[in-house]
């Protein structure tokens, strides 16, 4: 194996018929078990939901571990990988990043190209006195990476998206945090919301998720619009 061209992607170990692959920087695994049934893939993708209803109980440091080891596992540009949890408790200091979100965007001009966009849980709040930006939840999940990554940004959103599909499994729910990304991940706005939850100057917040115990049940799957395909043949 040349080491100095390995990018410890693990498919010579996963492909090995005999287990026989002794590769010191990819392991050898446990075998693959039988997957689920189709149908049964469908319903399991189809579970979660986003939550916007938390209840107050903080989530116990061992069971959100688990959580975000799934995160480490989707397909990834050149198995690079390169994305960090900061992982933020407490509805003390939830509100403080609330609070940070609405100082900014409320000095944002209208013609800012993401203004109605990142206004308007601002507006539903005043309006109608909830917090439509971060509803409630006790805990966030920043997923953070190296400020110069080329890839790590896009690994964010897949390795959150693995977070979001394990969560139901957990008891947990989710909800993407979109606007507090957007602002968050903005360059000029970056380092206010680095600095209040202690990330380091070469750090990069690429993807914001509401994690907690949801206050509301889900009996039933959803639809969604038909699939539509195309084909060039």
């Amino acid at each position: 194996i040349d080491l100095e061209r390995c990018n410890r992607c693990g498919h010579c170990v996963a492909v090995c018929p005999t287990g026989e692959m002794d590769h010191p920087l990819s392991r050898l695994q446990e075998e693959l078990r039988p997957l689920p049934a189709p149908e049964e893939a469908l319903r399991f993708l189809r579970a979660p939901r986003s939550v916007r209803r938390f209840e107050q109980r903080l989530v116990p440091r061992e069971l959100l571990l688990n959580l975000l080891d799934a995160g480490r596992y989707p397909q990834t540009a050149k198995n690079s990988q390169g994305v960090h949890y900061h992982v933020v408790r407490g509805r003390e200091r939830v509100a403080q990043i609330h609070d940070l979100y609405f100082k900014i965007v409320s000095t944002l001009s209208k013609d800012d190209p993401d203004y109605d966009i990142l206004i308007r849980p601002v507006n539903v709040q005043r309006a109608k006195g909830f917090d439509a930006l971060l509803y409630n939840c006790p805990q966030l999940i920043f997923a953070v990476c190296d400020e110069k990554s080329t890839f790590d940004p896009r690994n964010a959103q897949f390795s959150l998206t693995f977070i979001s599909l394990m969560a139901p499994s957990l008891g947990l729910g989710t909800c993407w945090g979109g606007q507090i990304q957007r602002l968050a991940g903005r360059k000029e706005y970056m380092s206010r919301f680095s600095a209040l939850i202690g990330l380091k100057e070469d750090q990069r917040i690429c993807g914001c998720m509401m994690v907690g115990y949801p206050a509301v049940a889900f009996r039933r799957y959803v639809e969604r619009d038909p699939l539509q395909v195309s084909w060039w043949e």
